[in-house]
């Protein structure tokens, strides 16, 4: 009985620190990986996109990266997938924000993004993503180079993660 009793609270203790898969109601695009929505219980909670970065709002692109997303689900309601195929639940990140994959009306919108050319996929954190998801990424992002769309119609790209790292030393 004791034992059983513990198990419990330790599962409870467990499930307050993961996130399960929830529908909500995007309130405001921050940036092109960037999401604030609302629950249904009116709890507010910041997303980033897992598996892609979008150009930064002041970095080349990223204006456009964020009207895109903005035109496609701001004031939508969308289904954010916080766990990974093998169950296991996504963490936050270092901003405290839920690392999810964004679904609207059937579509993976992470995934949308890489293949229009408004994100890279980011493989520096593919292994919180599904094999499946690493190759789909990876492929959308070579048919946007391919077809020079969106940020990849531009020259002399920097992608976001080296950016940031110049930027930060400004």
């Amino acid at each position: 009985m004791i034992f059983k009793s513990l198990t419990i609270i330790i599962l409870f203790l467990i499930s307050t620190y993961t996130f399960a898969d929830f529908d909500a109601e995007v309130i405001r695009v921050i940036d092109g990986d960037t999401i604030k929505v609302k629950d249904d219980n009116n709890r507010k909670f910041k997303i980033r996109l897992l598996g892609i970065d979008a150009p930064e709002l002041k970095q080349i692109f990223g204006k456009e990266s964020s009207r895109y997303l903005n035109k496609i689900i701001n004031g939508k309601l969308v289904t954010i997938v916080s766990k990974s195929n093998n169950g296991k639940p996504y963490t936050l990140d270092f901003y405290k924000r839920i690392l999810g994959k964004i679904y609207f009306d059937g579509k993976d919108i992470n995934l949308l993004m890489v293949r229009k050319g408004f994100a890279w996929h980011y493989k520096k954190y593919k292994k919180s993503q599904s094999l499946e998801d690493q190759q789909s990424y990876g492929i959308a992002e070579k048919y946007a180079r391919v077809n020079k769309f969106g940020l990849w119609a531009k020259d002399s790209l920097v992608p976001p993660w080296e950016w940031r790292k110049i930027n930060k030393r400004k």
